[in-house]
């Protein structure tokens, strides 16, 4: 009995040891996603030496930066949708993300962020 519990050990050791080391790769569809998630909190593009920091554990690929972008770009339009009178009322921090595509976006964040002042 001793022995098999000291082979389970062992074995239990040895696939934590191997996990540990082991890189976690992503694929199109999660750096997409990644992009996307950044974009819709507000955040602008990261550039691929920047990704490739950050998600040190990870390959960066001239495709994965690709499907990044795209993922941005997607959302980028669902965060330049919401209202900015809103965005400021609540005091969220605005990185300009939306002035090339609504130039009064800015504006408006503004006035929200002001009311509360007022």
């Amino acid at each position: 009995m001793k022995k098999l519990t000291t082979g389970l050990l062992v074995t239990t050791l040895m696939g934590c040891a191997s996990s540990a080391t082991q890189h976690t790769t992503k694929n199109v569809d999660d750096w997409f996603n990644i992009g996307e998630n950044r974009a819709q909190n507000g955040l602008v593009i990261q550039s691929e030496k920047q990704l490739t920091q950050n998600y040190s554990d990870d390959e960066m690929t001239s495709q994965f930066y690709n499907a990044y972008l795209q993922g941005h770009e997607s959302g980028v339009k669902i965060y330049c949708d919401q209202n900015p009178y809103v965005l400021g009322l609540s005091e969220e921090p605005y990185f300009g993300l939306c002035n090339e595509e609504n130039s009064d976006f800015l504006g408006e964040y503004k006035k929200g962020l002001n009311h509360k002042k007022e």
